[in-house]
């Protein structure tokens, strides 16, 4: 199954052999590693089975859906992102205002940087000309 993923991540064609440009296989491969430190993030902060499952079941869709050329999917990571920037930002304040102290590791609070880091880099790319252009091209209608 992850090698059927990675196959399909790496390949620079989608479905319709329209050719990926490297940035949008780069960008998600990003997402990705983003992912990956969120979930170690999470695990390390404490979090439970349930919601550990469901976020991952639900991010793993969505990165799937833009690596595939889902306009909607590249809307969702951006909301995505952006409210994980904000809760990173709350998340500096306490820790600057000594209001959160042992509640955020210094592991915890690097991990967290380094995945903002790369998720705004996989954005950049994601959202850069030929990128773009990709998302935009046009596709066959499919019939009914």
């Amino acid at each position: 199954m992850l090698n059927s993923l990675f196959k399909k991540l790496y390949k620079n064609e989608d479905s319709n052999n329209n050719e990926k440009p490297q940035q949008v296989v780069n960008g998600v491969i990003l997402l990705y590693v983003a992912f990956i430190l969120s979930m170690i993030t999470d695990w390390l902060d404490g979090i439970t089975a349930v919601p550990f499952i469901v976020v991952f079941i639900i991010i793993s869709l969505v990165i799937t859906a833009t690596a595939e050329g889902k306009k909607w999917a590249r809307i969702i990571m951006v909301v995505l992102v952006a409210f994980n920037s904000l809760m990173f930002s709350f998340n500096v304040a306490q820790l600057l205002s000594h209001s959160a102290k042992g509640k955020f590791t210094n592991l915890v609070m690097v991990l967290y940087t380094i995945e903002i880091i790369v998720e705004i880099s996989a954005l950049v790319l994601l959202f850069s000309k030929p990128a773009k252009a990709w998302f935009n091209r046009p596709r066959p209608e499919v019939e009914e």
